[in-house]
């Protein structure tokens, strides 16, 4: 297994990258992220500074991934969709502290939707493309819509002994 960083790829030389990570042309990889196993970032995508992805995770065209997001292992960012991690954003602003949402294991972001500082996505769960998530997802629920509302909550039933 080997990793491949495409020639038009910027990678910083403190960003750590396990086995078999693929990092698309035009992306950009800022110093301290870490990425696990068998990472996929798509082209034009950006990981903040200090990120954590898990193992497995794909990272589609154009996704921005602010400073120091965690995310989960197997999870699924459609193209284009936005964390944020400002909860105020202005210019000049001397009281901004980093709010990054989380995603859990196994989650999946559709295209283009915007998951908003501050935010958890509960493992399993789905982000509809375009939605806009103002608050927590609970695991293995999907939402959709501005704002995101749930469409759907998948009951897991322990396995009998």
């Amino acid at each position: 297994m080997s990793t491949y960083i495409h020639p038009t790829a910027e990678v910083h030389e403190t960003a750590r990258l396990d086995d078999d990570v693929h990092v698309w042309g035009g992306a950009c990889v800022m110093s301290g992220a870490k990425l696990g196993m068998h990472v996929s970032v798509g082209r034009g995508a950006e990981i903040g500074r200090g990120c954590t992805i898990g193992e497995g995770t794909r990272i589609g065209y154009g996704v921005f991934i602010p400073n120091l997001t965690v995310i989960g292992r197997q999870v699924f960012i459609g193209p284009n969709a936005t964390l944020c991690d400002d909860k105020r954003p202005r210019v000049s602003n001397p009281d901004y502290r980093p709010q990054p949402p989380v995603l859990e294991d196994n989650c999946s972001i559709g295209a283009g939707a915007v998951i908003l500082p501050d935010v958890r996505i509960g493992r399993g769960s789905m982000v509809g493309a375009g939605a806009v998530v103002t608050c927590d997802v609970q695991p293995w629920t999907t939402v959709a819509g501005n704002p995101a509302k749930i469409t759907r909550r998948r009951v897991l039933v322990a396995a009998r002994l």
